[in-house]
């Protein structure tokens, strides 16, 4: 999951004084009774198949529900779907859950499921879709009015993860024009199409800036804690905070690392939080012969990338003292990390320790590489797309500064960013970059997105923006995703263990997802880092 980065307004550096944070009095309740009222970072839309990014992802997790649930640790677990079953090494049976009603009162059945997925690579113009995670699909079939049969063209045991991920929309409601896309985003946004069987129904989207919510009274689950919600777009940290510390907002999203002490110390406020399923990484730029912004001790530019010697990319892993950086740059909310998932997901491996920082080794190993009075780069990063991006890369051009690299440290907004560094077009010597892996719950979706070498056809490297490529290591990579026997954990970790050795990447901390609410809310943080309003609740 990618949440866009030009959707985000994280300003650095605005984060309110102490005196501001700890005035005294309580905050007064911010809505009507029965009413929640919400802050979140960046604008959404809520056709829910149109960008794959995770604003617009938690907007619709509060209308729609997913094929596959997952819950706040997110384990897949039944919902419209009551239970899952490989039939065969292609095959999955789904059987769903009897007596769900849409919001509009039609009837849910198998045929919602089936349009919802062919839907997702069939919406125009889709900026981010969500088609490489459902690369293995090859049929969808209902077999009757409450059991869908899904045909694969490989084994895939992660499909019930991915499936986590898609929307279910009424066929009826979002037949449209009779196209396989249906109803068009405008129709959604408009709320004409926006029909699910989720917790609670769209009432108004307020354009960019935010939207409102009524629960839904034939929900199937547990009836959400508030009968009303307004959601309201507040880019900026500060505004956010203060908003909620005048009563303004109940719950705020984003809560910057650098406030939660303070607020942890405030009586009017509580702090819940969650280690996200973000793992935050460096890339090396592996693929390009040369670069601009590699030059020598000197200065002067480089003809050859030094970044193609995995000695030196050992020693840009070396140079990062990752406890030092979560506590400096992230001021104590993130977990050091050497490993590609977090200590929850599969393949993760507990005698693997976040390496301690070398930067003498470092040094020696570029001496080895033929670089012993070092070389410049660049560290590309963004400015407002993850937590803290802008002062994580700038306490990381200072760690390898220290370990003998002359390194720069360039920012600039995700919008900017983004496009400027996919795979073809990327500029950078080194880049900042981050992944969450609910979908998988497992390495396999790390492995397959920023390890594996692209390859458009089969939708293996989306996310390789470096351009490591090794067959051997894709062809390891494909057979330890597709395999599901007893040791599946055991393989992915052999493999992840090849792929840390060879460093296509560099995993550096596990994001930690950091919610604040007025005393009276209880709010229950996800691991996928999306707020939503059901998992907020009247205080007993």
């Amino acid at each position: 999951m990618h949440r866009f980065p030009g959707f985000r307004a994280f300003f650095l550096g605005t984060a309110l004084g102490a005196g501001m944070l700890l005035q005294p009095g309580p905050v007064q309740a911010a809505s009507p009774p029965g009413t929640l009222t919400v802050a979140v970072e960046a604008p959404f839309g809520v056709d829910p198949h149109f960008l794959f990014v995770g604003p617009n992802m938690a907007a619709a997790r509060q209308i729609y529900d997913s094929v596959i649930n997952r819950d706040a640790e997110s384990r897949f677990i039944p919902g419209l779907v009551q239970s899952w079953e490989a039939t065969d090494a292609t095959t999955w049976v789904l059987k769903l859950r009897e007596g769900v009603q849409f919001q509009d009162g039609s009837p849910f059945t198998a045929e919602d499921i089936a349009f919802s997925i062919a839907r997702v690579s069939a919406v125009p113009n889709n900026p981010g879709p969500y088609i490489s995670n459902l690369r293995t699909i090859a049929a969808v079939e209902v077999v009757d009015s409450h059991t869908v049969r899904i045909k694969t063209d490989r084994p895939n045991p992660t499909l019930m993860g991915q499936l986590t991920n898609i929307f279910v929309v009424s066929h009826i409601a979002a037949r449209g024009d009779g196209s396989a896309a249906g109803s068009s985003t405008a129709d959604f946004n408009s709320g004409k199409a926006a029909i699910g069987t989720g917790p609670f129904r769209l009432v108004a989207l307020h354009g960019s800036e935010g939207m409102s919510l009524v629960r839904n009274p034939t929900y199937w689950g547990v009836a959400p804690g508030f009968e009303k919600v307004e959601i309201r777009v507040i880019g900026s940290d500060a505004s956010r905070l203060a908003a909620l510390l005048s009563g303004d907002v109940d719950v705020i999203e984003s809560v910057p690392p650098g406030d939660v002490a303070r607020l942890e110390r405030d009586n009017r406020v509580s702090v819940f939080r969650r280690n996200s399923d973000r793992i935050m990484f460096l890339i090396p730029h592996v693929g390009a012969e040369r670069l601009a912004m590699l030059t020598d001790a000197d200065g002067k530019p480089l003809p050859n990338n030094p970044l193609r010697d995995v000695r030196v990319r050992r020693a840009l892993s070396m140079a990062l003292d990752r406890t030092a950086l979560a506590e400096r740059a992230l001021d104590g909310q993130a977990v050091p990390t050497g490993q590609m998932v977090p200590q929850q997901f599969g393949a993760f491996d507990p005698s693997f320790m976040p390496p301690a920082a070398d930067p003498e080794g470092a040094r020696r190993l570029l001496a080895e590489a033929g670089y012993p009075r070092g070389f410049g780069l660049t560290v590309g990063c963004s400015n407002n797309r993850f937590v803290n991006d802008a002062r994580v890369c700038q306490v990381v051009g200072q760690m390898f500064t220290r370990a003998g690299f002359q390194a720069k440290v360039e920012t600039m907004p995700g919008s900017v960013f983004f496009p400027r560094t996919v795979e073809g077009r990327n500029d950078f010597p080194v880049m900042l970059y981050g992944l969450s892996l609910s979908s998988s719950r497992d390495a396999s979706y790390i492995l397959s997105t920023s390890v594996h070498s692209r390859n458009v056809r089969e939708a293996y490297g989306q996310g390789n923006r470096g351009s490591f490529s090794q067959p051997e290591m894709d062809r390891a990579i494909q057979a330890a995703v597709s395999y599901s026997g007893p040791d599946r954990e055991d393989r992915l970790r052999q493999v992840m263990r090849r792929a840390i050795d060879e460093v296509p990447i560099i995993p550096m901390y596990n994001q930690v997802t950091v919610v604040a609410a007025r005393r009276g809310v209880v709010y229950e943080p996800r691991m996928d880092e999306q707020l939503v309003a059901q998992n907020a609740r009247p205080a007993q």
